[in-house]
């Protein structure tokens, strides 16, 4: 009777079992992993999918071989409209299959329409379900979001994945993409930014000279691109100021600092993998001081002195220059934001908020100016962990050592 009673229990359970029967099929799908956003004649917006082409998809992604030419495992399709969900639908009328957003790595804004600003086109990317936050944002910086799509690039099969993989080099931390934008952006008072990135491996000769083919092909990262509360590109930092800017924030892993001795014939240049930053704010005399201190531990990757590292007072001149160097480079690119751009991108406010509120309240409402005329310092403390292998370089005489 057991046994009956549990054959029925299995034959139930089959019946009540529901199958996907709404699900869409791979085959039906058009999987698109990058995606661009530009600005368009008559106040329309531009949308432009990368969408992966399945029957050239070979089995790597470092061959490089559907980068470009003939046979490549990527296209780009792109249509207008007032909004993405219109220039959407011009898009999928192109196209045999469903596209699907599902897997989208990247989205990456044309210069023209960063600055004109991008406020209102970002309702869509927050309200569907199947768009992922943490998809990375880009500024196509002097061209347009198409025109990058478009770029094939060596290392990889589809190009898009290639602006990622660039981006994690330059030492960042993750940044959660679109979802640190948002934070900043409704931030009472930090400014978001977002890297960008430059169309060609190298850039244009300063001379007006022609460039190489190969100078032209892929894609390399710039400097970030700066907002205002707007959502507005008001400008850009170089790739150097950027790291600095990233490292008072508190989002850099890493960094290659390299300096003059001064009195000495050479350079160093010392790795940095355990960065650090603190921020205090004071507030005197009705002015606003903000004083900022950097730390990092890390190696000597490199030293053209005659200094024997072994010597602990040679590591000590060694720190005291890297960090005068790191101090100004640092101070240098505060500088140019508060001037030139006058937008928070440090999160200065964030910390003035958590540390001091009665004080934020009593600044926030004319935080740009105060941020502007705010007395910002900097200071440094890195430590040498390791020197390598030895202690003078190999190739000097013993006569040039100084021990």
């Amino acid at each position: 009777m057991n046994r009956i009673w549990r054959t029925l229990c299995v034959m139930l359970s089959l019946l009540l079992i529901t199958g996907c029967w709404d699900s869409s099929e791979v085959n039906d799908l058009a999987i698109e992993l990058a995606w661009g956003i530009d600005k368009a004649p008559n106040k329309k917006i531009m949308i432009s999918a990368q969408v992966i082409n399945p029957s050239k998809i070979s089995g790597g992604q470092g061959d490089g071989a559907g980068g470009g030419g003939e046979g490549k495992p990527y296209f780009v399709v792109a249509g207008d409209g007032m909004n993405t969900l219109d220039a959407v639908k011009r898009i999928q009328a192109k196209l045999s299959r469903q596209v699907f957003r599902g897997h989208r790595r990247v989205i990456v804004i044309g210069e023209a329409m960063a600055r004109q600003g991008i406020k209102d086109v970002l309702d869509t990317y927050t309200r569907d379900p199947n768009l992922k936050l943490r998809t990375d944002l880009f500024v196509v910086k002097g061209s347009t979001a198409k025109d990058l799509l478009k770029v094939s690039y060596p290392l990889e099969n589809i190009p898009g994945l290639g602006v990622l993989g660039e981006y994690n080099q330059v030492g960042t931390s993750a940044e959660m993409g679109f979802l640190h934008f948002l934070l900043s952006a409704t931030s009472e008072g930090t400014s978001p930014y977002l890297p960008s990135v430059s169309i060609g491996m190298n850039p244009p000769p300063q001379d007006g000279g022609l460039r190489d083919k190969s100078d032209i092909e892929g894609f390399r990262i710039a400097g970030p691109g700066i907002f205002n509360k707007e959502l507005k590109l008001v400008g850009f930092l170089s790739v150097e100021e950027g790291r600095a800017m990233r490292w008072i924030s508190g989002k850099l892993k890493e960094i290659e600092v390299s300096a003059k001795l001064p009195q000495e014939a050479g350079n160093v240049s010392m790795d940095l993998y355990k960065l650090g930053q603190k921020i205090e704010p004071i507030a005197q005399g009705g002015n606003l001081h903000i004083h900022v201190t950097l730390t990092g531990k890390g190696a000597i990757r490199e030293n053209n002195t005659p200094l024997d590292l072994t010597n602990p007072d040679h590591i000590t001149l060694l720190e005291n220059t890297l960090n005068k160097q790191v101090e100004e480079h640092a101070l240098r690119t505060i500088t140019k934001v508060q001037q030139k751009y006058g937008t928070d991108v440090f999160g200065f406010s964030d910390v003035i908020r958590r540390k001091n509120l009665p004080l934020w309240k009593s600044i926030r409402e004319d935080w740009e100016a105060v941020f502007r005329e705010a007395d910002i310092s900097v200071n440094t403390k890195l430590t040498v962990r390791r020197i390598g292998i030895t202690g003078p370089s190999l190739h000097l005489n013993p006569n040039e050592i100084k021990k």
